[in-house]
Order: C-alpha cells, then structure tokens, then sequence
C-alpha cells in the first residue's frame, strides 16, 4: 500500500514539472511576443514614423506637376499669334483598370484593343491614354465611369494663322517645349514655370473635389513681334498666288522697314504648326533664312555702289558693254541683249553683265569684297532664328578675274532671300545698315545695332538709278503698282547643279525693291524657286512684288498719287551733301527728256535718239519757262 502511495506521488511530480515547463514556456512565447509588439510599436511609433506618415499621405493624397501656359506671341498691334489653350487628355492607374473594362475604353479612346493592351500591359501606376483630346472623346471616356481612368486638363499650343506663320513660328511638342522656329528660339521665356498641387482621393484612389496649390505655375513671358499679322497674310497669299500661277517649286518673301523690322517673313509651300507630324521634317523649313540661292542682278546695284564709292565712276559715266560678249581670261560673260555705250543708270536698267563685271574688274577685288561684307553678305543676321544660313561669300583670295566678274552679276555667290532684304534696306535707309530684328519686347534678342557703309548721296543715286529700272525701258516694269514708285531690281540666275555646273533648266527668278522710291517704308524681297512657265525675274518675281505693294501700301495708310513721276535725273556725288536732283539730262530716254521739258515749260531741240549723251545749257539750273533746252542723243 505504501509502495503504490510512493509511485503516485512521483507520477503526479512529473506531470506538475511538465506543466510548469508548459506555463513557462508559454508565459516566454507571451513575454517574447509583448516584447516583440513593443519594440514594433517603437519601431512604428517611433522609428518609423515619417515613413508610414508619408505613406498614408500618399494613400490620401496626390501631388502631380502642372504644366504652366507658354507666353503668348503676339503680332506688333496685339494681335494673337500663338497662345496656349486647355485641353483635355486621358490618364489612367494601370493596375487599377479591369481587363473587361479595356475593349469599350479602346473604341471611346478611338484606338485598337491591342494597342492599349499594350501600353497597360505590365505597367503600374500612373500612364498617359491619350493626350490632348478633344472634348467629345473626353466626354465618351467619362461616361463609361471606369475605375483607375482619369481626365487631365493640359496645355496646347494653337496658332491661329496657321501654315501663314509654320515656318516663322515654328511649333510646340506635346511636352510643352519649342521645336521649331520662334517656339524652339524663345523657348526658356515662353515655357515658364510649373507648379505642384495636391489633391485628396478616396479609398479606389479616385480625385475628390477640391484642392491646393503647393506651388502656384508661373506662365511663361509673352512675347511681341515686329511682325504685322494683317501684312503676313497678304505676302503668304502673293506668295502662293505667284508660285502657283508660274508651277514653280516653291518660294519666299520677305518685308520689312527701312529701320530693319520685319514686318513679314512667308515661305511656300506652307504647312500648318497645328498638325504639324502630318509634314515630313523638310517642310518645316524657314526658306526666308535656310535657303541660299545666287541673287543674279540683284546685286549689281552693290557692284554700282562700290564703283561709285571707289571715285572712278560717276552716275553719267558711260560704260561699252562689247555689244553682247565679252571674254575674261578663260571665259566668256554674255548678256541677255546686245548693247553698245551705256550710262550707269542704264547698266541696271537694262541689266548688262557686262557692265557689271567691267566695273568690278576696275575697282578690284577689295572695294568688291568689302562691299559685300558690310551689307551682310556671308554672314548670318542674328535675328533671333536658329537654323539661319551665312550664305557664301569666297574668300578674297580666291577671287581671279573670273571670280570677279561673275560674282559682280550675281553668280559664285549664295545668299538668304533675308539676306537680301537687309542689303536693299541699306539703300533705303540712306547708306546706313540696320541689323533686322523680329522681337518688339525688350531684353530679348540681339541688340540692334547700325553702322554706314556708303555716304548718303551714294545710296540716293543708287535708289534713283533703280526707280529708272523699273520704269518701261527698265526689266522690272511689272513690279510697279498703279499710282506709287518703285525702286527695284529684277534677278534670273541658273541654280548650280551637284557637280559645280549650272543646270540647264532650273532657274531661281528673283526681285527685291523699295516702295514708295521717293519716301521709303518698305523693303521686299521676292525668291521664286524654279518657275515653269517663265525663267525672269521681271516675268515671275516681280509682280508679286506688285501685288504685295498694292495691297501693303494703302494698308499703311500711304496713298497713291495720280501719276508716277519722273523716275531718275543723273546726279553727280557729293559725299557731304545731299544732291540737288534735276540738273542735268545725261542718260534720260527722249520720252523721258520731252516729259521733264513739258514739265518745266522748256523748247526742246532734239539730235538723234536713244539716251541723252550731252546737253546745252549743260545745267537745267536757272532754266525758266519758254527757254531753250537742247540734246544729243546716241543708241
């Protein structure tokens, strides 16, 4: 009995260790694990607290960058031509959109199923549908009410001109940044500065009403233009009239003050900055400032300046333009027509190549040269656009004879259709140079600047020699508008082929004038790339000259007068003064010469015909009404 006692009691000391082991163990675990909650407790309370803070944040809210509006660009009067405008676009939380949910969002968003399969596909987070759509299909996405779809507001650019201004102003990519043209140029003052705001959203993580601002945008700087919106549309509308009716490849104007604003920079064939990927890239070129062609006659006008300048030429000089041919080294210059003696004014006004290069191979290469780089040939203007071309001007040591006579017509030479705008403004402007500019609004730009490159009266004669070649003996009759003066010079000059040859068949006709001639306030520049119809400047180029100064001058308020007035008296130089027009007949036609002797009352007793070679009295100073005036003429 005592042993079974003895056995009992040990039985029930092993099951009593047992279970004190069990609470022990179980009150360790329970200890551990309050240990283990409050150090976790530290570590979230404490430790981790700005993380989850932040990550609650981020559950409730939501920042998002908002894309400030880029300036506006506005036309010398005020008008708008670029300005930003809100627009819908469509976003979405990837991993929120339901799979059933893709096939009705793809025909609202008018795209494939596959293709929005795939921008969903393995993505998390926030990704870009559609951007900048249009108010119906944003309306068509949110009827559909699908989770994780959201609509954006963003800022397009829109210009209201259209294809008028592409190439000027260029265009903006769907990020906001300039690209091309003004938008790429001026692209830091007009992007401006973005700003932050938050938003609250509910547990599917969808916006609720209302908002702040963290960071308020900053638009971007408006910008005003010298250019005039009203004459940009009539010089693009003359453009592709012109180029149309001559199925020519394409063309350029350019207009500006005699100060050096420009008040209209057309290219064609345009495109439209509003659509612009449906262009190839090629078509986005500004032709005005890119493109390079040989100015051809037009620049004989310079050829005269310079040999005027030079003192061994005067206005009534006369020059023997060798009937047609002549031969220089190697090679022989010829002009379009045979002509004999002719005074400077008629050099231009017939156009003789000859005449030309007689004149340059006489100064020489320096007076030549200096010429050309003072009027900003060879090099680019800085107007504020990228991609502008220098052009090409030989270097002076390359210059033979050959050289020399060609490039004193127009060939061996390249310039922009700006270019040659800005070289006509110097004769405008009295002999002085203006640097071009587009930007009205302060601190932006270059700084304009001016220098004089030949004395006034120089610049007077040339601008008067130039009236008389667009008169009817002269090649740029065409370019004259009814009732007003024209200053100008017509160009037709062969486009160089791959092989440094002339192509037989590709012509660039050009012309660039001044109107009114007798008070200056436009300079225009006309480039028709290879016309079909016809191949001469006084054909193609000028009378879309006509038309832009038709149209252009009563606009500016300058009326018309009843009649065009006598074109040109020779003058001679006087480099401190200004010239007394009128004194003298030298180089007048006889229509001209009986019209000026009407005029002033006088009894005219003719010899022979052509242009007037002498006269008596040799002054028509002191000549009153009822006296005699007496010439002799030569062909």
């Amino acid at each position: 009995m005592s042993i079974n006692h003895s056995f009992t009691g040990r039985g029930d000391t092993r099951q009593q260790v047992f279970i004190r082991r069990r609470i022990e163990a179980v009150a360790g675990l329970l200890a551990l694990g309050i240990a283990l909650l409050a150090i976790r407790a530290v570590d979230l309370q404490w430790l981790q607290s700005q993380t989850l803070t932040d990550k609650a944040e981020k559950q409730r809210y939501r920042q998002y960058t908002a894309v400030a509006p880029r300036g506006t660009i506005t036309d010398s009067h005020g008008r708008i031509l670029a300005e930003s405008i809100e627009v819908p676009s469509i976003a979405a939380m990837a991993d929120e959109i339901s799979p059933d949910s893709i096939g009705e969002l793809a025909a609202a968003l008018q795209m494939p199923e596959t293709s929005l399969r795939r921008k969903l596909h393995g993505r998390k987070g926030f990704v870009w549908l559609a951007r900048q759509v249009t108010p119906a299909m944003a309306d068509a996405v949110a009827r559909l009410n699908i989770d994780g779809v959201r609509q954006e507001t963003e800022w397009r650019r829109y210009h209201p001109l259209g294809p008028e201004t592409g190439h000027l102003l260029g265009f903006v990519g769907i990020d906001g940044h300039g690209l091309e043209g003004l938008e790429r140029t001026l692209d830091a003052r007009l992007s401006g500065e973005p700003g932050i705001r938050q938003v609250r959203r509910d547990a599917r993580g969808h916006s609720l009403p209302g908002g702040i601002w963290l960071r308020d945008p900053v638009p971007g700087q408006d910008i005003r233009l010298t250019i005039d919106a009203s004459i940009q549309s009539i010089a693009y509308a003359a453009l592709a009239d012109g180029i149309r009716k001559q199925h020519a490849k394409g063309g350029s104007v350019v207009i500006m003050r005699p100060d050096g604003a420009v008040l209209a920079m057309a290219s064609w064939p345009g495109y439209n900055p509003n659509n612009f990927r449906e262009y190839r890239p090629s078509q986005w070129r500004n032709r005005a400032i890119t493109d390079v062609f040989e100015p051809g006659s037009t620049l004989k006008p310079f050829t005269v300046a310079a040999a005027l300048m030079s003192g061994r030429w005067q206005p009534d000089s006369k020059i023997f333009c060798e009937n047609g041919a002549m031969q220089v080294a190697d090679h022989v210059i010829h002009d379009d027509h045979s002509e004999g003696w002719l005074d400077i004014a008629g050099l231009l006004a017939k156009s003789s190549n000859i005449g030309a290069a007689k004149l340059a191979l006489d100064i020489g290469v320096d007076p030549m040269y200096r010429m050309l780089h003072d009027i900003g040939f060879g090099q680019r203007s800085h107007i504020g656009l990228s991609g502008e071309s220098p052009g090409i001007v030989l270097p002076m040591e390359r210059w033979g004879p050959v050289e020399t006579a060609n490039i004193a017509f127009g060939q061996g030479i390249a310039v922009t259709p700006l270019q040659l705008a800005t070289a006509f403004s110097v004769l405008a402007n009295g002999g002085l140079h203006v640097q071009p500019r587009l930007i009205e609004t302060p601190d932006i730009g270059e700084k304009q600047s001016s220098r004089r490159i030949m004395p006034k009266s120089v610049a007077r004669h040339i601008v008067n020699m130039l009236e008389y070649a667009t008169s009817a003996e002269g090649t740029g009759s065409k370019a004259v508008p009814a009732g007003y003066r024209v200053a100008g010079k017509t160009g037709t000059a062969q486009k160089p082929d791959r092989y440094g040859s002339y192509n037989s068949d590709k012509f660039t006709a050009v012309f660039a004038g001044i109107a009114p001639a007798d008070n200056p306030q436009l300079v225009i520049a006309v480039v028709i790339d290879e016309p079909q119809k016809s191949i001469y400047g006084g054909q193609v180029a000028a009378p879309v000259f006509r038309n832009i100064a038709a149209n252009v001058l009563p606009y500016l308020g300058i009326a018309a007068t009843s009649e065009r007035e006598q074109p040109w008296h020779t003058m001679r130089i006087a480099d401190n003064a200004d010239p007394v027009p009128g004194h003298s007949t030298t180089g007048l036609s006889l229509r001209e010469v009986r019209r000026l002797a009407s005029r002033m009352g006088l009894h005219l007793k003719v010899h022979g015909s052509g242009w007037v070679r002498r006269q008596q009295p040799a002054s028509l100073n002191g000549l009153e009404a009822g006296d005699m005036l007496e010439v002799w003429l030569d062909d």
